[in-house]
């Protein structure tokens, strides 16, 4: 029966303190803190009042669902990826870097040791060995292959092309029936700028002939450089219809001023250097009077020197 009382009242205190508790208490939104300020309180709530006993523990939450190892594994996986992903594309950067900076280092040696025609050989290589060589005579050209000759004190700029093998014109007796367009191993804006630069070059021409003609009828002819037709051979000093011989006085027929102008049936030559330079080099060669059976003509082109 005492312990049935003794229940009791101890409901009775735990209902009563239960109740002073919810009156005490003050809403969070109540509270406001400021600089000099103390928290609002609940109207009732008396100051000087001894605090109530602590209140009973709460009921211990739910435990947490363990951890996916699977799941941990899995995000450790790709996270690690990610990294190696970073890590190369790090090293594609620093390849990158390394590499345009060697590119920038051989610039920078080949500006220094770029060569503006074969003249340069003995100064910036220190050696006078015959063979080909990169030059770049002017910044507005791109380098070029060129051959190097070296014969004594002198040094021979040449540039080949397709005709310095002798080579026979085609049967037909038409003016300038004969056509035929010299390539060489660069283009004319880098001849040009060599010539420009060193000045003293020259191109050999031959024609060899038998019963005909150059210029006597205009049979011949050559295109300079830049497209204008010439009318003068080698060696002639561009007097026009004329050939080495025609200066000299000395051709097969004095009536003529070159040797295949006598028209004979008698193999001769014509033969020279090309000097001035505003029309070198020869772009294009024409010739004809070979449609006859005994006619027959062979020409030779020779490489553009430049000499220093």
């Amino acid at each position: 029966m005492k312990l049935i009382l003794s229940c009791l009242l101890l409901s009775v205190v735990f209902l009563h303190l239960a109740s002073c508790y919810q009156q005490c208490t003050v809403p969070l939104s109540a509270l406001q803190c400021g600089d000099n300020q103390q928290p609002a309180t609940h109207p009732s709530y008396n100051q000087n009042a001894i605090p109530g006993k602590r209140g009973a523990p709460g009921i211990k939450g739910e435990k947490g669902e363990t951890g996916n190892i699977h799941d941990v594994r899995a995000n450790f996986t790709r996270n690690a990826a990610r990294l190696d992903r970073v890590e190369e594309r790090l090293n594609q950067v620093e390849e990158l870097c390394n590499k345009t900076r060697m590119e920038l280092l051989e610039q920078q040696l080949a500006d220094r040791n770029q060569l503006r025609s074969c003249q340069d050989v003995p100064t910036k290589l220190h050696h006078r060995r015959n063979g080909l060589y990169t030059i770049q005579p002017d910044d507005s050209v791109r380098p070029f292959t060129v051959d190097c000759s070296f014969q004594g004190s002198s040094v021979i700029t040449s540039i080949g092309h397709d005709a310095e093998d002798e080579t026979e014109v085609t049967t037909c007796e038409a003016h300038r029936c004969h056509r035929h367009e010299i390539h060489y191993n660069i283009g004319f804006p880098q001849m040009r700028a060599l010539i420009e630069l060193i000045g003293n070059c020259r191109q050999f021409i031959k024609y060899r002939c038998h019963d005909s003609m150059l210029f006597r009828g205009e049979y011949a002819g050559w295109l300079s450089w830049d497209g204008e037709m010439q009318i003068y051979w080698g060696g002639a000093n561009q007097q026009p219809n004329s050939c080495a011989c025609g200066v000299a006085g000395n051709c097969a027929d004095s009536a003529y001023k070159c040797n295949c102008d006598a028209n004979d049936r008698v193999e001769r030559e014509d033969s020279g250097y090309l000097t001035y330079e505003d029309h070198l080099p020869v772009h294009t060669l024409y010739f004809g009077d070979t449609g006859g059976s005994s006619e027959y003509g062979f020409y030779t082109l020779g490489k553009l020197e430049c000499m220093g």
